[in-house]
């Protein structure tokens, strides 16, 4: 499983390293600038994108035929996949550690000037864009071993879209449960506690069905 996981970080680690050069100059613009819609949306941004980064690495590896020459390796299919479930968990929490560094640097720069509802909107973001990661993997993986390589950037822009609606219709689902007025912050965290398990849910879910439809995959 560390030779698989380690193959999962070289495939992205050229992307890596552009990413990280353009999340730091924004970043800095951002902070910067101080406006307060970039400091919102910005959060949302690094583990979604790490998320993609992620799915697109199997398209390089199926371009240099690694795809291929791991099945031919001592290891089971299952464990092929885990792998990549298991990276792509990894960047979606690298990309939320960038949003809370960036949220802190932003209250040490500019002070609590931000976020209304306090620790809880701090949390919101940091999550936000984690959970967003989590459907996108969820998503896009059984697609990629239905459709094949070929197919990945699509894979990558239903993964998201999909992503999007599902986050959209269980707060509507959740607003609509609460009475659609103010809640509570406690009311807050155990919806966002929800949303959350149920991310989780479907993405251990997506793996075991990824792993059903690699195993009768014929090469």
């Amino acid at each position: 499983m560390k030779g698989l996981l380690k193959s999962c970080f070289f495939g992205i680690k050229g992307n890596l390293r552009v990413m990280g050069a353009a999340a730091v100059l924004l970043g800095g613009i951002c902070l910067i600038m101080g406006d307060p819609s970039a400091v919102g949306i910005f959060p949302f941004l690094p583990a979604p994108v790490l998320g993609a980064a992620s799915v697109a690495c199997l398209r390089r590896e199926s371009a240099s035929r690694w795809s291929r020459y791991k099945i031919t390796l001592p290891v089971r299919r299952k464990d092929i996949v885990k792998s990549q479930y298991i990276s792509h968990g990894i960047c979606a929490l690298a990309g939320m550690a960038c949003a809370g560094i960036f949220l802190c640097l932003a209250l040490i720069i500019h002070g609590n000037i931000y976020f209304y509802y306090g620790f809880r909107d701090v949390l919101t973001l940091i999550l936000g864009g984690g959970i967003l990661a989590v459907f996108m993997g969820a998503i896009a993986y059984p697609l990629y071993y239905w459709w094949g390589e070929e197919k990945t950037e699509i894979i990558i822009a239903l993964s998201i879209l999909g992503a999007v609606a599902v986050i959209l219709a269980l707060s509507m689902l959740i607003n609509f449960l609460t009475g659609g007025g103010g809640v509570t912050d406690t009311q807050y965290y155990i919806s966002l506690a929800v949303i959350l398990l149920i991310a989780l849910a479907a993405y251990a879910g997506s793996c075991f069905l990824s792993a059903q439809i690699y195993e009768k995959t014929e090469w």
